[in-house]
């Protein structure tokens, strides 16, 4: 504006500081950001929040509805509400779309779907004066990206095989990563820390202006981007299927196999969008912090499971068994029912083959992919049949191993001298 020499604003206090002439006025620095969905007014007449008012009828809103989440999903858990179906050398892309249905709904929600929460709901904060179309946006950006990723994607470790694969330890600290991330947005929208507010992702002050200067309207371009990355992040049914392509060695299988799995999910994530886009008055802040709580549960429930994946989980080895030794090699017989493995622990001799007979049939979601990140072993179970694995343990000391997402497990070998 004519007049305004500089401007400093800090998002987190809610304050600017207008360096200006004599001339300026309030009424039209307020009509400047009209359009943009901001209000100004001046700092010593401005209402100044309180901090966790006990009686604050939010808190008790809060704590209904967390009540009832947790309620909710004791039920889902009894009734076992997700059917136990699994990737198999045999199936057609329709059962692979059915795959992918289940996941949206199952563990693929707590990555996926968290992620979509808190990018849309902090969307919908940043611009306050959209519409229901426009607050959809983020949401259709997150699943075309999501789509658009699994696809090219699909094809290319297809093609490739395991030169694209990520490292569970990688994938672990992703988690870990995601899941703080995911719990700090979720407290920040539910208002109860301001002070929380400070802690930002954003990119620096010279190119943020150079995107805004440029474009009229906000940008989705960020939502498609974490739709894509959804593709490498951890998700039993989505590595269950990467490892089945890997073996195809075809781009056109491995990229309709993804295709096909991305669109299953595009229901249930793009319901999600539409009830949290689309509601309004009491409803959408019902909606909303439904989605904040979400958030921040499914980001808890989450770290556990990057902490199994870096390697940094305790197991429980009071109970090892012994291998048994029989022909120059050490079995070990594991059995997975549904996230559990019977036994956990084991105890294996250095320096001689191990042969690990490990019963799947019974396994579900991501425990039906197992992970061995020390020994760099990611094996899709037979649902069918006993998956057999062999290795030789070279130094003494400790071998974890778990399912894809961290989920089930972990369990450990510990190997003696």
């Amino acid at each position: 504006m004519p007049g305004v020499e500089k401007v400093k604003v800090n998002r987190a206090r809610e304050e600017a500081e207008v360096d200006c002439a004599d001339e300026v006025q309030l009424a039209q620095l307020q009509e400047a950001v009209k359009d943009k969905g901001y209000q100004l007014s001046l700092y010593e007449r401005a209402a100044r929040k309180s901090f966790l008012n006990p009686n604050n009828e939010h808190l008790v809103e809060i704590g209904a509805i967390f009540l009832l989440m947790v309620g909710l999903y004791l039920l889902f858990k009894q009734l076992n509400f997700i059917p136990n179906i699994g990737v198999t050398d045999t199936m057609s892309y329709g059962f692979i779309f059915v795959i992918g249905l289940v996941a949206a709904v199952s563990t693929c929600l707590a990555v996926a779907g968290g992620l979509l929460l808190a990018i849309a709901e902090k969307y919908n904060k940043k611009y306050p004066h959209l519409q229901g179309w426009q607050k959809f946006k983020p949401h259709l950006s997150f699943n075309v990206g999501r789509i658009v990723s699994y696809t090219i994607l699909g094809g290319l470790v297809g093609l490739l095989g395991s030169t694209l694969a990520i490292t569970p330890k990688v994938t672990g600290i992703i988690t870990i990563a995601a899941s703080v991330v995911m719990i700090i947005m979720g407290i920040q929208l539910l208002h109860i820390f301001p002070w929380l507010n400070g802690i930002q992702i954003k990119m620096p002050k010279f190119i943020a202006h150079r995107l805004y200067e440029n474009t009229s309207a906000p940008s989705t371009s960020r939502s498609f981007l974490f739709g894509g990355a959804t593709f490498f992040l951890p998700c039993g049914f989505t590595q269950a299927l990467q490892l089945y392509v890997l073996g195809t060695g075809s781009f056109t299988v491995g990229a309709l196999t993804m295709l096909a799995f991305s669109l299953g999910t595009l229901p249930s994530l793009a319901g999600i969008g539409a009830i949290s886009s689309f509601s309004t008055g009491g409803l959408k802040r019902y909606v909303t912090t439904f989605s904040a709580i979400l958030i921040v549960i499914l980001g808890v429930y989450n770290i556990p499971s990057g902490l199994t994946l870096a390697g940094a989980a305790v197991v429980d080895t009071e109970n090892s068994i012994a291998a048994e030794v029989q022909a120059e090699a050490q079995i070990v017989n594991l059995q997975v029912q549904g996230l559990d493995y019977y036994p956990s622990a084991f105890t294996v001799k250095q320096g001689l083959p191990v042969r690990w007979n490990i019963d799947g049939r019974q396994a579900r979601g991501c425990a039906r992919v197992i992970s061995v990140p020390a020994l760099r072993i990611i094996q899709r179970l037979s649902p069918a049949d006993i998956t057999t694995i062999e290795f030789t343990p070279t130094a003494a000391g400790k071998i974890q191993f778990s399912c894809s997402m961290g989920m089930a497990g972990p369990g450990q070998f510990t190997v003696v001298p």
